[in-house]
């Protein structure tokens, strides 16, 4: 059942960066339970050039805000599986001159600064084929990662935008630093575990209760 706690897209919900996938089953838990808002409807226009942004977090329910599919109204390369993620970079299409945009140049922008499971799942990934973009990679690019997590049968979406620059200069935290989040207990049993590529582990705690790892 979710909690009422619907964003008044003043500012996103959650401003830090989402790194494993336990940040994003907390966040996404947290939103459910309505210790942190979601987002209940689509972005405008204005709102979208104000609130996209490096260290903006969305999260939505499919079921209660009826997106499908998010838009930001911004340009990005191909999509690339890294873990659990798809990962994209934002991409200048009008920058004339500059050549058509491939790919390649994205394969050499960090993901995360030290990220075990991404940087690695980011070497192993393949690209996910939806077309070719004409244009050029902007420089220090907006990076979006998303991931769905499904809760006793309803989509939650997740939607996060960073600069490489600003994980690695320490401007953006991850939902470690923010206890009302980190508290909650998330029965593994609620999450569809069989959608991720890379399922989080289960163990029993202390108290005798199953518990991700």
């Amino acid at each position: 059942m979710i909690t009422s706690n619907s964003c008044s897209l003043d500012v996103p919900y959650f401003h830090g960066y989402v790194e494993t996938t336990m940040d994003a089953l907390q966040l996404i838990y947290a939103a459910r339970q309505g210790i942190i808002p979601r987002i209940t409807r689509r972005l405008n226009h204005t709102e979208r050039g104000v609130m996209i942004k490096s260290g903006a977090v969305f999260i939505f329910s499919v079921e209660e805000s009826g997106i499908r599919r998010w838009t930001d109204g911004l340009l990005w390369s191909r999509s690339r599986i890294v873990g659990n993620f798809l990962v994209y970079w934002q991409i200048n299409k009008h920058a004339s001159g500059r050549g058509r945009y491939t790919g390649a140049e994205a394969r050499n922008v960090p993901i995360y600064c030290n990220s075990l499971e991404l940087s690695s799942g980011y070497k192993r990934g393949s690209t996910t084929q939806s077309g070719g973009e004409q244009g050029t990679l902007e420089p220090n690019a907006l990076i979006k990662k998303t991931v769905t997590i499904t809760i006793e049968g309803s989509d939650f979406h997740l939607i996060s935008y960073y600069l490489s620059e600003d994980i690695c200069n320490g401007r953006l935290k991850r939902p470690l630093s923010h206890p009302d989040v980190m508290e909650l207990y998330m029965p593994p049993s609620i999450f569809r575990l069989t959608k991720f590529r890379v399922p989080p582990k289960i163990e029993i705690g202390p108290d005798g209760k199953p518990c991700f790892m």
